[in-house]
């Protein structure tokens, strides 16, 4: 079992920089005595009578909120994923009964192979959980690889009755095998970051030990970028000598057939991008030339150039926003999904990002849509075409329409009529997404529209199938 840490009200800075290293944190807030017990027993009498819960899950279990409002919970979550961040209307029970044989390593299926923390899970454990009794697995540092790693490395999850472990979504994870006679449960919820993170007069250096991070770990550049990030503070650039970049430039393709570069990993592709990104001038001149050479190449590849762009961040936002017209699809895919990982806007890219909203490819339409809300304050400007897109067919692309209008908040107070009408949508996730954005857009006509919706659809915990009135 690994660590707890004990975290304030703010998260510290050691604490971040292990989350953005290992993917994961452990907690373990303070309860009131018996309050894990009875709130496994209500979880217990739940899915003895009903099943699982699902979605309903905290309406069905209120005490649940409790953890997720404690200090110590709310601070971890605030230093990942900023202060504004939602409790996202996903949340499920983890169910591992008695004799369970364990999952594969997976990454959950709404994934996008992102680095950058816009998406975490929190997993509870309302019992004594013991590594026989099939807790999560997590391998430690896999959020940043889409190639199955090692389980060899893996770590399990476990803990006394109260839990809690903070988890990137992307973290490589397995539910374990339960070979007790015990039940497991573990009370999943997900969490979206709807700032970007503000910038701050610092910046995190380059040298030795003093970021926190050892120069003699390969991964050291990647996690510096991270952390320049979620601190706001960006990371110091020192330009490449051509050697450098030409070699770099080589190991962006895992295994190909350059001389000497056979032996390539993913890992290794990874390490190369952010090293350019993080290259100056030279190394952002070679990250945008391999763009422009990618079309028609595997999205792997295109991915790997896109990680090492999104830490360049604005110094080549320009040169992306001209990408985001390429006509590769495959280009302004990896163009719009470096923009919104890097979070840089300007009314020039903002602007680019919304004619994507009408482009002739579905896929490029969907992150488009998303991406505008990542964009900052100028994203704002594509709201008429993210409401509009709330009337689309595309699952997906009303989806993330309605999130990137959520995340816009008050700036979408001009739309409180067509946001209302949407909050019936077929869709779950944008109905929640909706009441989310209403809920920011917090003016007297948006509040009254949450008001008579909330007033019609409330759940009522203690009604069940024995008490139906």
């Amino acid at each position: 079992m690994t660590t707890v840490h004990q975290a304030r009200s703010q998260l510290d800075e050691k604490t971040l920089r292990q989350y953005v290293r290992d993917g994961y944190m452990h907690l373990a807030p303070t309860m009131p005595d018996g309050f894990h017990q009875e709130l496994y027993q209500q979880v217990d009498e739940i899915f003895d009578a009903d099943g699982n819960p699902g979605n309903n899950l905290l309406p069905r279990v209120p005490m649940i909120g409790e953890i997720l409002d404690h200090p110590q919970i709310h601070g971890a979550l605030t230093g990942i994923l900023g202060a504004n961040y939602i409790v996202h209307a996903h949340r499920h029970c983890h169910f591992r009964p008695p004799h369970t044989d364990a999952q594969r390593l997976h990454k959950d299926s709404w994934s996008r192979r992102h680095h950058r923390t816009r998406w975490a899970m929190l997993f509870y454990y309302p019992q004594d959980t013991t590594q026989d009794m099939g807790p999560t697995g997590v391998v430690p540092g896999s959020q940043y690889y889409n190639g199955a790693p090692a389980q060899d490395g893996e770590v399990a999850l476990a803990g006394e009755a109260g839990t809690v472990s903070i988890v990137h979504y992307d973290l490589w994870h397995r539910g374990m095998a339960n070979t007790t006679d015990r039940k497991r449960y573990m009370l999943k919820f997900l969490f979206a970051r709807m700032d970007e993170p503000e910038p701050s007069h610092r910046t995190e250096t380059n040298g030795g030990q003093t970021n926190g991070f050892s120069e003699s770990d390969s991964r050291s550049t990647m996690w510096r970028s991270m952390m320049g990030w979620h601190t706001g503070r960006g990371t110091d650039a020192s330009d490449l000598s051509a050697a450098e970049t030409t070699r770099l430039v080589g190991r962006l393709v895992p295994g190909d057939s350059i001389p000497g570069n056979s032996d390539t990993t993913e890992a290794d592709a990874i390490q190369a991008a952010y090293a350019l990104g993080n290259g100056g001038q030279a190394g952002h001149h070679a990250l945008l030339q391999a763009l422009t050479q990618s079309a028609g190449k595997d999205e792997a590849t295109r991915r790997n150039i896109g990680y090492g762009l999104a830490a360049a961040g604005e110094f080549v936002g320009d040169d992306l926003c001209k990408a985001l017209a390429h006509e590769d699809t495959g280009i302004r895919l990896t163009a719009i999904d470096a923009l919104a990982d890097a979070g840089v806007g300007g009314d020039q890219v903002a602007s680019a990002m919304r004619g994507r909203l009408n482009d002739t490819d579905e896929e490029v339409q969907r992150r488009a849509a998303y991406a505008v809300g990542c964009l900052g304050p100028e994203g704002a400007q594509a709201l008429p075409d993210l409401v509009s897109a709330l009337q689309a067919e595309d699952e997906w692309l009303v989806r993330n329409a309605s999130l990137a209008i959520a995340r816009h908040g008050p700036s979408a107070a001009d739309f409180v009529p067509q946001l209302q009408a949407s909050i019936h949508h077929p869709n779950r996730y944008v109905q929640s997404n909706v009441l989310e954005a209403l809920r920011r857009i917090d003016t007297t006509a948006s509040k009254m529209a949450l008001v008579d919706t909330l007033s019609v659809s409330r759940w009522c915990p203690i009604t069940t199938t024995k008490t139906p009135y």
